[in-house]
């Protein structure tokens, strides 16, 4: 019901009101200031002379200049040039685990891939003598202090099964 009252008040009349905003007077811009036009460079042939002269201070100086750019002979590619250079970067073989065909086969030494956090911190929580924060940051390319904190407080889940109670239950009276 108030959908259509209100189509029905946007739509009376809307014809005459459009005219009448068609008809009004645009209003005319503020005038420019004088030295922000940009035909002053024509006006004045002074200022264009200065402008497209040649400086031969600057010109000597500019000679001056020598740029020397080696590149080192190993990055330097030969072929193609469809390849965009990147970022080299150090990659790991993952342990994998029981989706071997869907885990990633490669991670950027210092990451590590969800599988392998959760294998290495069930590891440690089964056998934390055996596989120390050391051992974890050796085995897996990590550094020592985000091992320790991984561990500190990334804690796996936990199955707790609470004993049945005996009891039985009360019947109503």
């Amino acid at each position: 019901m108030g959908g259509r009252l209100v189509r029905a008040l946007r739509s009376f009349n809307l014809e005459s009101r459009a005219h009448r905003e068609i008809s009004k007077e645009k209003p005319t811009p503020a005038p420019r200031h004088p030295t922000a036009r940009l035909d002053a460079l024509t006006e004045h042939p002074a200022i264009r002379e200065k402008v497209y002269s040649k400086d031969d201070r600057l010109l000597t100086l500019l000679k001056d200049v020598y740029v020397e750019s080696r590149d080192l002979p190993g990055q330097v590619k030969v072929g193609g040039g469809e390849h965009v250079p990147c970022k080299h970067e150090e990659k790991r073989i993952t342990k994998l685990g029981q989706f071997e065909h869907l885990d990633i086969k490669k991670v950027t030494k210092g990451k590590i891939s969800i599988v392998e956090a959760l294998m290495l911190l069930n590891n440690h929580k089964l056998h934390p003598k055996i596989w120390t924060a050391e051992k974890i940051a050796v085995e897996y390319s990590l550094e020592l202090t985000e091992v320790n904190s991984l561990l500190e407080f990334f804690i796996p889940f936990t199955l707790k099964e609470f004993p049945k109670e005996t009891r039985k239950a009360i019947k109503p009276t």
